[in-house]
């Protein structure tokens, strides 16, 4: 992302690609209307093609002299009506797409209104991009294409984590965890707040970084908090087991470097 990011130009950005999405959302409302009309234009055809079937009684041996005719326009007739519908729905499968982004660059632009600083509105935008994390497959899709999009319109380059969880939008997702109850000695604590505050932890009390980093988090949270018996409440709270390898995994990887510095950054 620029450094020194105005906020107007991104607001601008953010307004003029709504324009276009509604743009193109018109006329592809146009192209259904369109098509609908082919549709019931087929459909009285269809039902001139069935009063012909009750004169064939009539003209039997006329019928049975163009029988290979007739097939052939019923087929050709049944590949239009086919075709028709695919592309039916094909342009319905876009519009709800442009409506999807619509409505989610309006939850992007508010989630940033206001803000003034690169910082600030990078954590906007992470909070942005988390939450998505929980939606459905579609929505987050549509996300990621226009923050990218937004992105690259406006030459911005975002950090290599936040760039990282958009391009993992897309990603199939395992089934969100029930919120767990969180233990007191965690709730009253600052740095649980923190943590949370900065969108490393959601609304049902998971985290939002990968196993190795959340492992590390456990680790700072412990120590500062003073948790002996970290491993089995972090275990139970965020519903999974073997945290210690985690644990060991991050120690191992270089990113668990600037993971814990921004750590530090946090909850100091």
């Amino acid at each position: 992302m620029k450094e020194g990011l105005n906020t107007e130009e991104l607001k601008e950005a953010a307004r003029e690609a709504r324009h276009q999405l509604e743009r193109e959302q018109e006329e592809l409302m146009k192209r259904t209307e369109q098509l609908n009309g082919v549709m019931t234009a087929l459909e009285s055809t269809e039902d001139v093609l069935q009063e012909n079937e009750r004169l064939e009684e009539e003209i039997e041996q006329l019928r049975s002299q163009h029988q290979e005719e007739i097939e052939q326009l019923r087929q050709q007739h049944q590949e239009e009506m086919d075709l028709l519908r695919q592309q039916l729905q094909e342009e319905k499968d876009k519009n709800t797409k442009l409506e999807m982004q619509l409505n989610e660059m309006s939850k992007m632009t508010a989630s940033v209104a206001g803000k003034a600083s690169q910082e600030e509105v990078q954590k906007a935008l992470r909070v942005f991009v988390n939450k998505s994390k929980r939606k459905k497959m579609e929505k987050r899709v549509a996300v990621k294409e226009m923050v990218l999009e937004l992105a690259n319109a406006n030459g911005l380059v975002l950090p290599a984590d936040l760039a990282a969880t958009i391009d993992s939008l897309d990603d199939e997702q395992p089934p969100e965890p029930l919120p767990s109850e969180v233990p007191e000695v965690l709730a009253k604590s600052k740095y649980w707040q923190k943590l949370k505050a900065a969108g490393l932890i959601d609304d049902n009390n998971q985290p939002t970084v990968s196993r190795p980093e959340a492992a590390l988090m456990a680790e700072a949270l412990a120590k500062r908090i003073g948790i002996d018996n970290k491993w089995k409440m972090f275990e139970q709270l965020w519903q999974r087991n073997n945290m210690r390898n985690d644990y060991n995994t991050a120690l191992e990887q270089k990113k668990s470097l600037e993971f814990q510095e921004r750590l530090k950054i946090i909850l100091d």
